[in-house]
């Protein structure tokens, strides 16, 4: 009886000792966050914790002058790319990468993208497995104070952008550029390549209508010329209007309109005009007064 009762009290200790031993499931004190953004064709993600300030002593203290920081909280903040990039000028295979800063009391911070992505904090960090190092500014606003830590991925245009980070005063800029024009020339290629003869014209308008969003008007005006050469329609003339207009040509640009208008009358069948008429005539009034 004695060795029963022993053996049920050893029995009730190991499993209470085990039951205390599980990891309790509650909320995080630095909430996981995510972002992505697509600048041209490359996709960039950011996965991180989302510390507090909570009152507390962040650069110098928390995160420790000349340390390295895991520019987040508890797990490695993750940055991925689904292309090459250039980071502060500094070329970057596409891939997923660990995250980390060494702040510095003055001059600049180094930013740091390691190939082991998947760790935690900085505890096992390996200098070894660095993919890049670049020496990024940090700036500090006097007044605003960004209680989370919070990540930004801005778009600039199609081929460039930045990465913001905000956390108390700091404000930290890393700038991103992505090769997209060549990307984007060569499918413009391949697509006229493999287009049957009736569908080419708006291949060279869609391409036209590109490079002019690009700012690239001069290369646009080539593509909408054959266009039309090929097709004449009220989308691609309205286009060489704008192409012609951003070109400072208000006249041509004007005519170019009259002959949009044109094409939509004589074919039925031809709806763009008369879909866009509004934002057409607008745009000719405004075009009107700056011949």
């Amino acid at each position: 009886m004695r060795i029963y009762t022993l053996l049920s009290l050893v029995f009730f200790f190991l499993v209470s000792s085990f039951s205390f031993a599980q990891e309790l499931n509650l909320p995080r004190k630095s909430p996981k966050a995510g972002i992505f953004h697509t600048i041209g064709y490359t996709e960039v993600a950011i996965q991180y914790g989302s510390p507090a300030v909570q009152g507390r002593e962040i650069w110098g203290g928390l995160a420790p002058y000349g340390e390295l920081w895991r520019a987040g909280a508890d797990e490695a903040t993750i940055m991925e790319f689904s292309m090459d990039v250039e980071l502060e000028g500094q070329p970057l295979a596409a891939g997923k990468y660990a995250f980390f800063l060494i702040p510095q009391k003055e001059g600049k911070w180094t930013a740091v993208f390691n190939k082991t992505w998947d760790q935690w904090g900085a505890y096992n960090y390996d200098p070894g497995q660095d993919a890049l190092r670049v020496e990024v500014d940090a700036q500090f606003s006097k007044q605003a104070n960004q209680e989370h830590l919070q990540y930004e991925i801005i778009g600039q245009n199609v081929e460039n952008g930045y990465i913001l980070l905000s956390w108390e005063k700091l404000r930290l800029y890393l700038r991103v550029k992505v090769n997209t024009m060549q990307k984007a020339v060569l499918e413009i290629t391949t697509a006229l390549a493999a287009a049957p003869e009736a569908q080419k014209w708006r291949i060279n308008a869609q391409a036209a209508d590109f490079l002019l969003w690009v700012g690239q008007p001069g290369p646009a005006l080539q593509y909408i010329e054959e266009s039309i050469r090929q097709n004449e329609a009220s989308w691609n003339y309205w286009v060489k209007a704008r192409i012609l207009a951003a070109r400072e040509d208000y006249a041509s640009a004007l005519v170019a309109a009259e002959s949009a208008k044109k094409r939509a009358g004589a074919n039925p069948e031809d709806h763009f005009y008369e879909d866009q008429k509004r934002e057409i005539e607008k745009l000719v009034k405004e075009w009107k007064g700056k011949e």
